[in-house]
């Protein structure tokens, strides 16, 4: 087997890494063993928070820099440190949220910051997001929630009502002071103006001095796109959006259910 001391390999933890267990798949953790072996660094990039990556940084013994909070932090799990953070204006963000709180009383939100998920308003969406992420928020008013330093803030509404939700917030002509997408069919967030995971790939791969390196990246969803045109090689699991396998350079045969990594991974080790 060729060498990869040279390549990258950075993936997408829900739908891709993950299937709908929440567990990384044996046959994923043999393949990046052989991957790493052969020279070749493993990375995630991922939306969610440093407390609900962790778990899937130690199984992977994550050993360089990850992207978190859907590109708004690039944290270092060696030194234990965040290497670069990127956060909402801090009024406009309360603003924001504490309107669109108001408008959706079935709404939930969680503003995250470096030092953990906040949230104002539990609702059964939420209490499910936050079980599986194996978080334990801080619950309090959205008024006594420190002000500044708010990586994103996530909504999670009835996928039904993302409709109604999204319409709400396009029309409220915030795109000046932030950006918004949809992450997953109950999920919609709020980040900085123009960070997105593929704009955390590039300043990783300056901060990290990974200029020279060959990246492949891995997604299945809209919050990925930015990140596999930014990447040399994008590739998408085959339960990917219709709009992410529009830009994949490799559109996997495997699902996040049945080792997608690790066929990508085989990829990259013999064909690429």
């Amino acid at each position: 087997m060729k060498r990869l001391d040279t390549t990258l390999l950075m993936t997408d933890l829900d739908g891709t890494l993950l299937p709908s267990t929440k567990e990384i798949l044996p046959e994923e953790l043999e393949a990046i063993r052989q991957f790493r072996q052969q020279g070749g660094k493993f990375a995630i990039a991922t939306g969610r928070t440093l407390q609900a990556a962790q778990r899937y940084l130690d199984r992977v013994q994550a050993d360089v820099p990850v992207i978190l909070f859907n590109g708004a932090g690039i944290y270092d799990p060696l030194s234990g440190t965040m290497l670069d953070t990127e956060s909402l204006p801090a009024e406009a963000a309360f603003q924001m949220t504490r309107q669109v709180l108001e408008a959706f009383p079935e709404v939930s939100a969680e503003i995250l910051r470096a030092d953990g998920t906040y949230v104002p308003r539990m609702t059964e969406y939420e209490r499910e997001h936050l079980e599986i992420c194996r978080v334990e928020p801080v619950l309090l008013p959205l008024e006594e929630i420190p002000r500044g330093e708010w990586l994103k803030v996530l909504f999670a509404i009835a996928p039904e009502r993302m409709p109604e939700l999204t319409a709400f917030i396009q029309g409220q002509g915030w795109q000046e002071q932030a950006d918004f997408m949809q992450s997953e069919a109950r999920f919609y967030e709020m980040l900085p103006k123009g960070v997105t995971k593929g704009s955390a790939l590039r300043k990783y791969r300056r901060l990290c001095h990974m200029e020279e390196f060959r990246i492949v990246a891995a997604g299945d969803f809209d919050n990925d796109l930015e990140m596999l045109c930014a990447a040399d090689i994008g590739a998408c699991p085959s339960n990917a959006q219709p709009c992410v396998k529009e830009v994949a350079n490799i559109q996997l045969t495997q699902s996040c259910e049945t080792h997608a990594i690790a066929e990508l991974i085989a990829h990259i080790m013999t064909d690429l």
